[in-house]
């Protein structure tokens, strides 16, 4: 139980002091160049109601009624001073969407339309399904959300591929497994974007990765020394709380990405909880990303999975 909750202590140490939140809308979100002047993309999570807090935070209680999303994000908004929420599921295809869509519009609502005490709007297209959390959702906003970028298809998640767009800075590529639950969620000062990845039933494990843009300054200082560096700095916090009594750093290398890693037991974990944990920092070019995955056994597969896929990130500008 000590040695998870160093997590927190452990992404501080990886993640250096740098932090945007973006996206023309696909299932990532408006791109920055698509928010409407009197728009403004902020932190935080403003739902209007239970309804879509549920929804939002917790999606598989409707697994056995409708397809659950392969991905989803939340970004928020300050709009002429009021705040709200836009939330983006992407299905696995248009049929899948237009399922969930029908029940979720009576969940939302309760009755066959939008009402005063209910005010969010859903808007459908392709395989994407987005719902505006907002008293009174800004005409703008509404429409560079149906401005036609709704469920592109250069965006749409593949067996090969997924983008994750970093706010003014291009995007990271990572290849997900099939099957895996995503999250993203991409923050605007520093620019970054979070990810969360989880299995599609069950709990064997539970991903997290933190990717940051840096300028020129700060990508000199990433070299693979001081990666190497951070990696056994971070390991050497959890060594008292773990069954190991030293760490091993293991290099992480691809065309783009190179990076360190270390894998440690936990030596009094609590019920429940997460045995195992795998943890690094890799750089692909201007992009810095800190990773840990928790897994019950030390041979889950998915880890294998998880750094196959941080080894072949690569970024687009």
């Amino acid at each position: 139980m000590r040695f998870l909750a160093r997590l927190i202590v452990l992404v501080a140490l990886l993640t250096p002091a740098v932090l945007s939140q973006t996206p023309s809308a696909s299932a990532s979100g408006l791109s920055p160049g698509a928010v409407p002047a009197d728009c403004k993309i902020v932190e935080g999570n403003y739902p209007v109601d239970i309804q879509t807090a549920i929804l939002w935070d917790k999606t598989d209680l409707y697994k056995s009624m409708i397809p659950l999303p392969i991905a989803k994000t939340a970004q928020s908004f300050a709009c002429r001073g009021e705040k709200g929420t836009v939330y983006f599921f992407r299905y696995a295809d248009e049929a899948s969407r237009k399922s969930a869509g029908a029940f979720l519009k009576g969940l939302l609502w309760g009755e066959p339309g939008p009402t005063a005490d209910h005010p969010e709007l859903v808007l459908e297209a392709g395989d994407v399904l987005i719902v505006v959390s907002f008293q009174k959702p800004p005409k703008a906003l509404l429409a560079a959300l149906q401005s036609g970028a709704v469920g592109t298809p250069e965006n749409k998640r593949t067996s090969e591929s997924s983008e994750f767009s970093i706010p003014g800075h291009g995007s990271l590529w990572l290849k997900v497994p099939n099957g895996w639950q995503v999250q993203s969620r991409q923050l605007a000062d520093p620019a970054s974007v979070t990810l969360h990845f989880a299995p599609a039933s069950g709990d064997a494990f539970d991903v997290q990765v933190t990717a940051v843009w840096l300028d020129a300054q700060k990508r000199s200082r990433e070299t693979p020394d001081a990666l190497q560096d951070t990696a056994q700095h971070a390991a050497t916090e959890l060594l008292p709380d773990s069954v190991e009594k030293a760490a091993t750093i293991k290099r992480l290398q691809g065309p783009q990405s190179v990076g360190y890693y270390y894998a440690l037991t936990d030596n009094d974990p609590g019920p429940g909880e997460f045995t195992n944990l795998t943890q690094g920092v890799f750089l692909t070019d201007a992009i810095l990303s800190t990773f840990t995955i928790l897994h019950r056994t030390a041979a889950t597969p998915e880890v294998e999975q998880a750094l196959k896929a941080f080894s072949e990130a690569t970024y687009v500008k």
